[in-house]
């Protein structure tokens, strides 16, 4: 009897580790599963800021001759998708469950929340992590991306130069 008690015990105990070791490997596959998507996330809006002008006076006339042609940080008031170049981007703020963007491609991305934060400013090639008062001839973008499904924050980074040859 003593012995079929202590069995049982025992087996219980390897069952509980066991169960114990397969929810940590799940947590962990999950919060790998979530930062896997929002960096892919991250990387699209990057790509889709790069793929426009440099700026709102390159995005119409195509050439800028001195920073003073440049327009200023922000919406010129295009809405987002329809930007039509970098800086544009700048405080654009969106949850993927927000279906009230048009054409909102990252709508219901069903496997979590994703919460986008952009910041685009001017910025000196001598110090680059820090925005500039005046204009340049080089533009950051830093994309945030939060979700409630876990505790990490995504932050990536890109600087859009301007160069224009004859």
């Amino acid at each position: 009897m003593l012995l079929t008690l202590s069995a049982l015990v025992l087996l219980s105990l390897v069952v509980l580790r066991v169960l114990n070791g397969f929810l940590n490997t799940n947590s962990i596959l999950m919060e790998t599963k979530f930062g896997v998507l929002g960096v892919s996330l991250a990387t699209s809006i990057l790509e889709e800021a790069m793929g426009k002008a440099f700026d709102e006076t390159t995005a119409n006339s195509g050439v800028a001759y001195a920073t003073t042609d440049l327009s200023s940080i922000g919406s010129d008031g295009e809405i987002y998708p329809n930007f039509d170049d970098f800086d544009d981007f700048n405080n654009l703020n969106f949850s993927t469950y927000d279906t009230t963007i048009e054409s909102n491609r990252f709508a219901k991305m069903y496997s979590a929340e994703y919460l986008v934060n952009c910041t685009v400013g001017y910025i000196n090639p001598a110090s680059p992590n820090q925005f500039s008062a005046s204009k340049t001839w080089h533009k950051k973008i830093t994309v945030q991306i939060t979700t409630p499904s876990s505790k990490d924050t995504i932050s990536m980074s890109t600087v859009y130069s301007y160069f224009y040859y004859r």
